[in-house]
């Protein structure tokens, strides 16, 4: 685990949804556009890990913000890129979307 996050597990993240439905919490999806428009967790919202270093700012560092990839590795980079910049309250998803799916946690597919 990285300095300043956290790592969570699904059943924790399915225990945030209603921080997420009402803007309290930020789900973040850091895959990249396609595999986002495949197939991603309901109310999430895409910033790609390849935007990162240019769209940082469009984050509120005091909100927490929970971000999840396919499998934990582009959360952890983006995790400590935003420890670094000064975010304080970060999750990453533990297993990220293959985890996610594999415990019965719903998608959003096209």
């Amino acid at each position: 685990m990285g300095e300043g996050f956290k790592v969570i597990g699904p059943e924790e993240l399915r225990g945030l949804m209603k921080e997420i439905e009402e803007g309290n919490c930020l789900l973040l999806d850091v895959r990249e556009r396609q595999e986002f428009e495949s197939e991603h967790i309901p109310l999430s919202i895409l910033m790609p890990i390849s935007e990162i270093d240019h769209r940082w700012q469009e984050l509120d560092p005091s909100m927490r913000i929970v971000l999840y990839c396919a499998s934990g590795r582009r959360s952890m980079r983006v995790a400590d890129f935003l420890a670094k910049a000064g975010f304080k309250d970060i999750s990453i998803l533990e297993g990220g979307l293959k985890r996610w799916s594999r415990e019965d946690g719903t998608l959003e597919r096209r």
